[in-house]
């Protein structure tokens, strides 16, 4: 529960981050919406690590969000110029390096996003099974029943097994070495066959 608390509220400095972005670059300040973009994204991974909470689940859509604005800062910055009659112009290595920030930014973000679901829980919660669980209550009810004040940590050990596969044994016919003039042949020594090293 408490580490949900400091999740949520760390949530708090992504969305000052995204609300300063936009308000400067409605003011035209695109260099300052370029740092409150890195700024909130590096602020917020901080308070993660200063705090100790968990990574968020939503830890691949912020950094796609902040890519997002972050090439979108860089594209408006550096990619697009007014001329003088009022038009605007296209800088290609503005547009360009808007384009590749944007594609490592979502190459990270997805990265994240498929950590997170690869690692989610089973179902079972703690993988042990119905039996096992039982065990488990069992001891720990005991160790509560216990009248013994002792100060000795208790440690419970639970040894799963895993389920056991049938092996097909395939028959293999051993052949004999080939010429091996130097009787080297399974020297455990030579990292390569003998005949590599001549």
């Amino acid at each position: 529960m408490a580490n949900d608390m400091k999740s949520g509220i760390g949530f708090i400095i992504p969305a000052a981050g995204v609300v300063g972005f936009f308000t400067s670059l409605l003011l035209g300040e695109f260099l300052v919406s370029i740092i409150i973009a890195v700024a909130g994204i590096m602020v917020w991974f901080l308070y993660m690590l200063v705090m100790e909470s968990n990574m968020p689940q939503q830890m691949g859509n912020m950094i796609l969000l902040f890519g997002i604005l972050l090439s979108i800062g860089i594209f408006f910055g550096f990619g697009v110029t007014q001329n003088m009659f009022g038009g605007f112009e296209f800088q290609p290595e503005g547009s360009i390096f808007a384009l590749v920030i944007l594609f490592f930014a979502v190459l990270t973000g997805l990265n994240f996003r498929n950590q997170a679901s690869s690692t989610v829980a089973p179902a079972g919660g703690s993988g042990l099974s119905d039996s096992d669980r039982d065990l488990v209550m069992d001891a720990i009810k005991q160790s509560q029943e216990s009248t013994e004040a002792s100060d000795e940590p208790r440690v419970i050990v639970v040894k799963q097994e895993a389920t056991p596969e049938v092996a097909v044994e395939e028959k293999k016919e051993e052949e004999p070495n080939p010429y091996d003039p130097y009787n080297m042949a399974n020297n455990p020594y030579f990292a390569y066959p003998p005949d590599y090293y001549y």
